[in-house]
Protein backbone atom coordinates (compact mmCIF):
# COMPACT_ATOMS: atom_id res chain seq x y z
CA UNK A 1 0.00 0.00 0.00
CA UNK A 2 2.82 2.11 0.67
CA UNK A 3 4.07 1.53 -2.38
CA UNK A 4 0.94 2.06 -4.04
CA UNK A 5 0.92 5.82 -2.64
CA UNK A 6 4.14 6.55 -3.07
CA UNK A 7 4.01 6.04 -6.93
CA UNK A 8 0.81 7.92 -6.79
CA UNK A 9 2.88 10.80 -5.40
CA UNK A 10 4.50 11.30 -9.19
CA UNK A 11 3.82 14.24 -10.40
CA UNK A 12 4.36 12.28 -14.35
CA UNK A 13 1.75 9.51 -12.91
CA UNK A 14 -0.48 12.09 -11.52
CA UNK A 15 -0.95 14.10 -14.96
CA UNK A 16 -1.48 10.73 -16.63
CA UNK A 17 -4.14 9.61 -14.49
CA UNK A 18 -5.89 13.71 -14.72
CA UNK A 19 -5.06 13.57 -18.76
CA UNK A 20 -7.04 10.07 -18.85
CA UNK A 21 -9.74 11.23 -16.74
CA UNK A 22 -10.60 14.49 -18.39
CA UNK A 23 -10.09 12.73 -21.90
CA UNK A 24 -12.61 9.55 -21.02
CA UNK A 25 -15.14 12.92 -19.70
CA UNK A 26 -14.73 14.03 -22.86
CA UNK A 27 -15.31 11.12 -24.91
CA UNK A 28 -18.43 9.72 -22.95
CA UNK A 29 -20.29 13.29 -22.70
CA UNK A 30 -22.27 12.75 -25.57
CA UNK A 31 -21.99 9.12 -26.55
CA UNK A 32 -23.75 9.27 -29.75
CA UNK A 33 -20.99 10.73 -30.86
CA UNK A 34 -18.70 7.83 -30.12
CA UNK A 35 -21.47 5.25 -32.01
CA UNK A 36 -22.15 6.92 -34.89
CA UNK A 37 -19.50 9.48 -35.41
CA UNK A 38 -19.85 12.56 -37.09
CA UNK A 39 -18.05 15.59 -39.07
CA UNK A 40 -18.93 19.53 -37.66
CA UNK A 41 -20.17 21.16 -39.92
CA UNK A 42 -18.06 23.44 -42.36
CA UNK A 43 -15.32 20.42 -41.13
CA UNK A 44 -17.26 18.48 -43.57
CA UNK A 45 -16.80 21.18 -46.07
CA UNK A 46 -12.65 21.05 -45.57
CA UNK A 47 -12.95 17.03 -45.62
CA UNK A 48 -14.43 17.60 -49.12
CA UNK A 49 -11.54 19.81 -50.41
CA UNK A 50 -9.26 16.85 -48.86
CA UNK A 51 -10.54 14.44 -51.76
CA UNK A 52 -11.09 17.48 -54.79
CA UNK A 53 -7.82 18.98 -53.95
CA UNK A 54 -3.92 18.02 -53.96
CA UNK A 55 -3.18 17.43 -51.26
CA UNK A 56 -1.04 20.81 -50.72
CA UNK A 57 -3.53 23.04 -52.19
CA UNK A 58 -6.08 21.57 -49.19
CA UNK A 59 -3.28 21.93 -46.41
CA UNK A 60 -3.23 25.85 -47.05
CA UNK A 61 -6.56 26.14 -47.73
CA UNK A 62 -7.87 29.70 -46.59
CA UNK A 63 -12.13 29.47 -45.48
CA UNK A 64 -13.59 32.29 -43.36
CA UNK A 65 -10.55 34.57 -43.71
CA UNK A 66 -7.71 32.85 -42.40
CA UNK A 67 -5.95 29.78 -42.54
CA UNK A 68 -6.40 27.05 -40.30
CA UNK A 69 -3.86 25.17 -40.94
CA UNK A 70 -4.94 21.94 -38.27
CA UNK A 71 -8.49 21.12 -39.17
CA UNK A 72 -6.63 21.02 -43.10
CA UNK A 73 -4.31 18.69 -41.75
CA UNK A 74 -6.57 16.55 -39.85
CA UNK A 75 -8.80 16.18 -42.86
CA UNK A 76 -6.04 14.91 -45.26
CA UNK A 77 -5.28 11.98 -42.61
CA UNK A 78 -8.77 11.39 -42.52
CA UNK A 79 -8.75 11.14 -46.04
CA UNK A 80 -5.67 9.18 -46.99
CA UNK A 81 -4.88 7.25 -43.63
CA UNK A 82 -8.40 5.15 -42.99
CA UNK A 83 -11.32 3.70 -44.54
CA UNK A 84 -14.04 6.75 -45.43
CA UNK A 85 -16.29 4.86 -42.91
CA UNK A 86 -14.43 5.70 -40.20
CA UNK A 87 -12.90 8.91 -41.51
CA UNK A 88 -14.79 10.86 -38.68
CA UNK A 89 -13.12 9.20 -35.84
CA UNK A 90 -9.55 10.95 -36.81
CA UNK A 91 -10.79 14.07 -36.52
CA UNK A 92 -12.63 13.60 -33.68
CA UNK A 93 -9.14 11.89 -32.14
CA UNK A 94 -7.09 14.75 -33.28
CA UNK A 95 -9.56 17.43 -31.92
CA UNK A 96 -9.64 15.27 -28.37
CA UNK A 97 -5.66 15.56 -28.30
CA UNK A 98 -5.95 19.27 -28.81
CA UNK A 99 -8.41 19.24 -25.98
CA UNK A 100 -6.04 18.34 -23.46
CA UNK A 101 -3.17 20.35 -24.80
CA UNK A 102 -4.08 23.78 -22.27
CA UNK A 103 -4.46 21.18 -19.49
CA UNK A 104 -1.30 18.91 -20.12
CA UNK A 105 0.78 22.43 -20.30
CA UNK A 106 -0.30 23.31 -16.48
CA UNK A 107 -0.19 19.90 -15.14
CA UNK A 108 3.42 19.46 -16.92
CA UNK A 109 5.12 22.75 -15.71
CA UNK A 110 7.22 23.33 -13.32
CA UNK A 111 5.85 26.75 -11.69
CA UNK A 112 6.00 27.20 -7.49
CA UNK A 113 2.27 28.19 -7.90
CA UNK A 114 1.80 24.39 -10.24
CA UNK A 115 3.82 22.34 -7.61
CA UNK A 116 0.79 20.98 -5.08
CA UNK A 117 -1.28 18.05 -6.78
CA UNK A 118 -4.41 20.06 -5.08
CA UNK A 119 -4.09 23.03 -7.32
CA UNK A 120 -3.24 20.86 -10.62
CA UNK A 121 -6.32 19.14 -9.74
CA UNK A 122 -8.30 22.21 -9.08
CA UNK A 123 -7.30 23.92 -12.50
CA UNK A 124 -7.51 20.67 -14.02
CA UNK A 125 -11.18 20.39 -13.13
CA UNK A 126 -12.21 24.06 -13.66
CA UNK A 127 -10.49 23.93 -17.34
CA UNK A 128 -13.06 20.51 -17.56
CA UNK A 129 -16.35 21.38 -16.11
CA UNK A 130 -16.81 25.38 -16.51
CA UNK A 131 -15.66 26.72 -20.05
CA UNK A 132 -18.86 26.25 -22.70
CA UNK A 133 -17.46 23.35 -24.55
CA UNK A 134 -19.83 21.69 -26.61
CA UNK A 135 -19.03 23.81 -29.96
CA UNK A 136 -15.41 22.74 -29.85
CA UNK A 137 -15.61 19.04 -28.40
CA UNK A 138 -14.89 16.48 -30.61
CA UNK A 139 -13.65 17.68 -33.28
CA UNK A 140 -10.87 19.23 -35.61
CA UNK A 141 -12.51 22.57 -36.74
CA UNK A 142 -12.27 24.69 -33.52
CA UNK A 143 -8.82 23.36 -32.75
CA UNK A 144 -7.94 27.11 -32.92
CA UNK A 145 -9.61 28.13 -30.23
CA UNK A 146 -7.62 25.44 -27.47
CA UNK A 147 -4.10 26.12 -29.22
CA UNK A 148 -4.89 30.12 -28.62
CA UNK A 149 -5.68 29.19 -24.89
CA UNK A 150 -2.46 27.28 -24.87
CA UNK A 151 -0.22 30.12 -26.37
CA UNK A 152 -1.91 32.53 -23.72
CA UNK A 153 -1.17 30.22 -20.82
CA UNK A 154 2.21 29.68 -22.39
CA UNK A 155 2.85 33.42 -21.44
CA UNK A 156 2.40 33.03 -17.63
CA UNK A 157 4.67 29.84 -17.49
CA UNK A 158 8.36 29.70 -17.09
CA UNK A 159 10.49 29.46 -19.54
CA UNK A 160 13.14 26.50 -19.50
CA UNK A 161 15.83 25.99 -22.33
CA UNK A 162 15.58 21.75 -21.07
CA UNK A 163 11.45 21.50 -20.56
CA UNK A 164 9.21 22.08 -23.55
CA UNK A 165 11.64 24.89 -25.11
CA UNK A 166 10.59 23.74 -28.73
CA UNK A 167 7.12 22.12 -27.92
CA UNK A 168 5.80 25.80 -26.97
CA UNK A 169 7.25 27.46 -29.79
CA UNK A 170 5.88 25.10 -32.15
CA UNK A 171 2.04 25.52 -30.21
CA UNK A 172 2.94 29.03 -30.91
CA UNK A 173 3.39 29.01 -34.80
CA UNK A 174 0.76 26.80 -35.08
CA UNK A 175 -1.84 29.26 -33.01
CA UNK A 176 -0.88 31.39 -35.39
CA UNK A 177 -1.58 29.37 -38.21
CA UNK A 178 -5.00 28.48 -37.21
CA UNK A 179 -6.35 31.35 -37.17
CA UNK A 180 -6.23 34.78 -36.22
CA UNK A 181 -6.63 35.52 -32.29
CA UNK A 182 -3.11 35.06 -31.56
CA UNK A 183 -2.74 38.88 -32.44
CA UNK A 184 -3.56 40.03 -29.60
CA UNK A 185 -0.72 38.21 -27.70
CA UNK A 186 1.66 39.75 -29.54
CA UNK A 187 1.67 42.90 -27.60
CA UNK A 188 1.55 41.02 -24.29
CA UNK A 189 4.46 38.68 -25.46
CA UNK A 190 6.77 41.89 -26.37
CA UNK A 191 5.54 43.69 -23.20
CA UNK A 192 6.86 40.31 -21.22
CA UNK A 193 9.87 40.52 -23.07
CA UNK A 194 10.77 43.81 -21.99
CA UNK A 195 10.44 42.80 -18.29
CA UNK A 196 11.86 39.77 -18.04
CA UNK A 197 14.57 40.24 -20.40
CA UNK A 198 15.03 36.52 -20.86
CA UNK A 199 15.87 35.23 -24.36
CA UNK A 200 13.62 32.08 -24.89
CA UNK A 201 11.18 34.46 -23.92
CA UNK A 202 12.09 36.69 -26.78
CA UNK A 203 12.01 33.83 -28.91
CA UNK A 204 8.23 32.93 -27.88
CA UNK A 205 8.01 36.21 -28.86
CA UNK A 206 9.39 36.03 -32.47
CA UNK A 207 7.93 32.75 -33.31
CA UNK A 208 4.62 34.15 -32.86
CA UNK A 209 5.41 37.28 -34.61
CA UNK A 210 6.50 35.22 -37.53
CA UNK A 211 3.34 33.04 -37.70
CA UNK A 212 0.73 35.80 -37.53
CA UNK A 213 2.97 37.89 -40.44
CA UNK A 214 2.61 34.65 -42.23
CA UNK A 215 -1.27 34.51 -41.79
CA UNK A 216 -2.12 38.69 -42.24
CA UNK A 217 0.28 38.74 -45.47
CA UNK A 218 -0.38 35.19 -47.36
CA UNK A 219 -4.03 34.37 -46.17
CA UNK A 220 -5.93 36.83 -44.31
CA UNK A 221 -8.64 38.47 -45.78
CA UNK A 222 -11.92 40.24 -44.77
CA UNK A 223 -15.25 37.90 -44.56
CA UNK A 224 -18.59 39.38 -45.47
CA UNK A 225 -20.46 37.59 -42.35
CA UNK A 226 -18.05 39.10 -39.57
CA UNK A 227 -19.55 42.40 -38.16
CA UNK A 228 -17.05 44.39 -37.83
CA UNK A 229 -18.56 46.22 -35.18
CA UNK A 230 -17.57 47.18 -31.38
CA UNK A 231 -19.88 48.98 -28.74
CA UNK A 232 -18.23 49.16 -25.62
CA UNK A 233 -21.88 48.26 -23.95
CA UNK A 234 -21.90 45.32 -25.90
CA UNK A 235 -18.27 44.41 -24.65
CA UNK A 236 -19.30 44.72 -20.59
CA UNK A 237 -22.68 42.95 -21.18
CA UNK A 238 -21.42 40.01 -22.94
CA UNK A 239 -18.54 40.08 -20.53
CA UNK A 240 -20.74 39.64 -18.05
CA UNK A 241 -23.11 37.18 -19.67
CA UNK A 242 -20.04 34.54 -20.86
CA UNK A 243 -17.19 35.24 -18.52
CA UNK A 244 -19.32 35.96 -14.64
CA UNK A 245 -22.79 34.81 -15.43
CA UNK A 246 -23.39 31.47 -17.51
CA UNK A 247 -20.13 30.19 -15.25
CA UNK A 248 -21.95 30.94 -12.00
CA UNK A 249 -25.58 30.14 -12.81
CA UNK A 250 -25.52 27.98 -15.73
CA UNK A 251 -27.45 26.83 -18.79
CA UNK A 252 -30.81 26.41 -17.35
CA UNK A 253 -34.75 27.67 -17.33
CA UNK A 254 -34.47 30.24 -14.48
CA UNK A 255 -31.00 31.52 -15.93
CA UNK A 256 -31.67 31.50 -19.63
CA UNK A 257 -34.56 34.04 -18.83
CA UNK A 258 -32.46 36.89 -18.18
CA UNK A 259 -29.99 36.22 -20.82
CA UNK A 260 -32.50 36.33 -22.94
CA UNK A 261 -33.81 39.53 -21.51
CA UNK A 262 -30.12 41.02 -21.56
CA UNK A 263 -30.46 40.02 -25.58
CA UNK A 264 -33.72 42.65 -25.98
CA UNK A 265 -31.96 45.30 -24.60
CA UNK A 266 -29.12 44.78 -26.51
CA UNK A 267 -31.85 44.08 -29.88
CA UNK A 268 -33.27 47.76 -28.94
CA UNK A 269 -30.37 49.31 -28.72
CA UNK A 270 -30.49 49.79 -25.07
CA UNK A 271 -27.96 49.76 -22.32
CA UNK A 272 -28.07 46.92 -19.99
CA UNK A 273 -27.58 48.82 -16.59
CA UNK A 274 -26.93 45.95 -14.17
CA UNK A 275 -24.60 43.93 -16.55
CA UNK A 276 -22.69 46.52 -17.41
CA UNK A 277 -21.91 47.81 -13.83
CA UNK A 278 -21.58 44.72 -12.25
CA UNK A 279 -18.68 43.74 -14.97
CA UNK A 280 -17.12 47.04 -14.06
CA UNK A 281 -17.15 46.29 -10.07
CA UNK A 282 -15.70 42.91 -11.25
CA UNK A 283 -12.94 44.30 -13.11
CA UNK A 284 -11.94 46.78 -11.03
CA UNK A 285 -12.06 44.00 -7.80
CA UNK A 286 -9.42 42.11 -9.71
CA UNK A 287 -7.60 44.98 -11.01
CA UNK A 288 -7.27 46.25 -7.39
CA UNK A 289 -5.81 42.85 -6.40
CA UNK A 290 -3.27 43.43 -8.59
CA UNK A 291 -2.27 46.68 -6.97
CA UNK A 292 -2.60 45.42 -3.39
CA UNK A 293 -0.93 42.24 -3.65
CA UNK A 294 1.95 42.04 -5.93
CA UNK A 295 2.53 37.96 -6.13
CA UNK A 296 -0.92 38.01 -7.96
CA UNK A 297 0.46 40.41 -11.14
CA UNK A 298 1.20 37.56 -13.27
CA UNK A 299 -2.12 36.85 -13.46
CA UNK A 300 -2.56 39.88 -14.51
CA UNK A 301 -1.48 38.97 -17.96
CA UNK A 302 -4.55 36.21 -18.12
CA UNK A 303 -7.22 39.47 -17.42
CA UNK A 304 -5.47 41.39 -19.96
CA UNK A 305 -5.70 39.10 -22.60
CA UNK A 306 -8.94 37.99 -21.97
CA UNK A 307 -10.32 41.82 -22.29
CA UNK A 308 -8.01 41.83 -25.76
CA UNK A 309 -9.49 38.82 -27.26
CA UNK A 310 -13.34 39.69 -25.99
CA UNK A 311 -12.68 43.21 -28.03
CA UNK A 312 -11.58 41.40 -30.84
CA UNK A 313 -14.02 38.00 -31.37
CA UNK A 314 -16.93 40.66 -30.40
CA UNK A 315 -16.10 42.50 -33.31
CA UNK A 316 -14.87 39.95 -35.74
CA UNK A 317 -17.84 37.63 -34.80
CA UNK A 318 -20.11 35.85 -37.63
CA UNK A 319 -23.22 37.32 -36.52
CA UNK A 320 -25.05 40.25 -34.50
CA UNK A 321 -23.58 40.78 -31.08
CA UNK A 322 -26.93 39.59 -29.32
CA UNK A 323 -26.10 36.38 -30.34
CA UNK A 324 -23.85 36.29 -27.13
CA UNK A 325 -26.74 36.39 -25.30
CA UNK A 326 -28.66 33.11 -27.12
CA UNK A 327 -28.26 29.93 -24.50
CA UNK A 328 -25.73 27.01 -26.30
CA UNK A 329 -24.51 29.41 -28.52
CA UNK A 330 -21.30 30.96 -29.47
CA UNK A 331 -19.29 28.93 -27.16
CA UNK A 332 -16.41 28.84 -29.20
CA UNK A 333 -16.11 32.65 -29.06
CA UNK A 334 -16.15 32.66 -24.67
CA UNK A 335 -13.93 29.46 -24.29
CA UNK A 336 -10.98 31.18 -24.23
CA UNK A 337 -12.01 33.40 -21.88
CA UNK A 338 -14.15 30.95 -19.49
CA UNK A 339 -10.70 29.35 -19.38
CA UNK A 340 -8.70 32.20 -18.84
CA UNK A 341 -11.06 33.30 -15.80
CA UNK A 342 -10.29 29.77 -14.20
CA UNK A 343 -6.77 30.00 -14.43
CA UNK A 344 -6.96 33.48 -12.90
CA UNK A 345 -8.88 32.13 -9.92
CA UNK A 346 -6.58 29.38 -9.41
CA UNK A 347 -3.87 31.30 -9.57
CA UNK A 348 -5.49 33.97 -6.98
CA UNK A 349 -5.96 30.57 -4.26
CA UNK A 350 -1.97 29.86 -4.75
CA UNK A 351 -1.43 33.61 -4.15
CA UNK A 352 -3.89 35.79 -2.01
CA UNK A 353 -3.61 36.52 1.53
CA UNK A 354 -5.90 33.52 3.71
CA UNK A 355 -8.98 35.56 3.19
CA UNK A 356 -8.72 36.13 -0.24
CA UNK A 357 -7.70 32.24 -1.08
CA UNK A 358 -10.90 31.29 1.28
CA UNK A 359 -12.90 33.29 -0.81
CA UNK A 360 -11.83 32.24 -4.36
CA UNK A 361 -11.85 28.49 -2.98
CA UNK A 362 -15.57 29.09 -2.28
CA UNK A 363 -15.46 30.31 -5.47
CA UNK A 364 -14.13 27.54 -6.57
CA UNK A 365 -16.13 24.74 -5.47
CA UNK A 366 -19.30 26.99 -6.45
CA UNK A 367 -18.15 26.95 -10.40
CA UNK A 368 -17.53 22.90 -9.95
CA UNK A 369 -21.04 22.22 -8.62
CA UNK A 370 -22.83 24.36 -10.62
CA UNK A 371 -20.97 23.67 -13.98
CA UNK A 372 -20.88 19.80 -13.81
CA UNK A 373 -24.78 20.06 -14.35
CA UNK A 374 -24.18 22.67 -16.68
CA UNK A 375 -21.58 19.90 -18.40
CA UNK A 376 -23.86 17.19 -18.90
CA UNK A 377 -26.86 19.18 -19.91
CA UNK A 378 -27.41 16.90 -23.09
CA UNK A 379 -27.70 18.64 -26.36
CA UNK A 380 -27.47 16.19 -29.51
CA UNK A 381 -24.25 17.02 -31.10
CA UNK A 382 -25.75 15.15 -33.97
CA UNK A 383 -29.40 16.92 -34.58
CA UNK A 384 -31.20 14.18 -35.91
CA UNK A 385 -28.69 13.74 -39.29
CA UNK A 386 -28.31 10.16 -40.27
CA UNK A 387 -25.31 8.44 -38.72
CA UNK A 388 -22.16 9.07 -41.27
CA UNK A 389 -21.81 5.23 -42.01
CA UNK A 390 -25.28 4.50 -42.52
CA UNK A 391 -24.95 7.10 -45.03
CA UNK A 392 -21.20 6.03 -46.44
CA UNK A 393 -23.03 2.76 -47.18
CA UNK A 394 -25.24 4.10 -49.17
CA UNK A 395 -23.20 5.96 -51.45
CA UNK A 396 -21.13 3.31 -52.15
CA UNK A 397 -23.89 1.59 -53.75
CA UNK A 398 -24.83 5.52 -55.10
CA UNK A 399 -22.14 7.12 -55.54
CA UNK A 400 -23.54 10.26 -56.97
CA UNK A 401 -25.99 11.16 -54.01
CA UNK A 402 -24.95 13.80 -50.93
CA UNK A 403 -23.72 12.65 -47.61
CA UNK A 404 -25.60 15.12 -45.38
CA UNK A 405 -23.38 15.84 -42.15
CA UNK A 406 -25.29 18.73 -40.50
CA UNK A 407 -28.69 20.24 -40.84
CA UNK A 408 -29.23 22.90 -43.01
CA UNK A 409 -27.75 22.25 -45.73
CA UNK A 410 -24.22 20.85 -44.67
CA UNK A 411 -23.34 18.03 -46.61
CA UNK A 412 -20.03 15.89 -48.39
CA UNK A 413 -20.01 15.79 -52.35
CA UNK A 414 -17.85 13.17 -53.18
CA UNK A 415 -16.18 12.57 -56.59
CA UNK A 416 -18.02 9.75 -58.33
CA UNK A 417 -14.29 8.42 -59.24
CA UNK A 418 -13.27 8.03 -56.02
Amino acid sequence: MTMIKEYFKQQNVQTFALLLFVALIHLTRSPEVLIDSRFWAEEGGFFTNAWVMPPLKALFFSYGGYLNLPVNAATLIARWCIPLIYAPYVTMGIGVLFQLLPTYLLLTARDKWLSSFKIRLLLALLLLFVPESLEISLQSLHIQFQLTLAAAITLILDTDSRHQRYFKISILLLTALSGVMSITLLPLYLLRCLLDKELLRFEQFIILLIGNVIQFSCFYESFHDRKYYFSMTDFLSIFFAKDLYIPFFGNNSLSNSYLLYLQSLIKAQQIPIFACSVSIFVLLTIVYCFYKYPNTRLASYLLSYNLLNLALVTFGAIGPSYWFFEPYFNQRYAFINQSLMCVLLTYFIYTLPKKGRYICGLLSVWLLIINYHNYYHFVSHSYGVTPWREQVKLWKQTPNIKIEIWPKGWFVKLPVTH
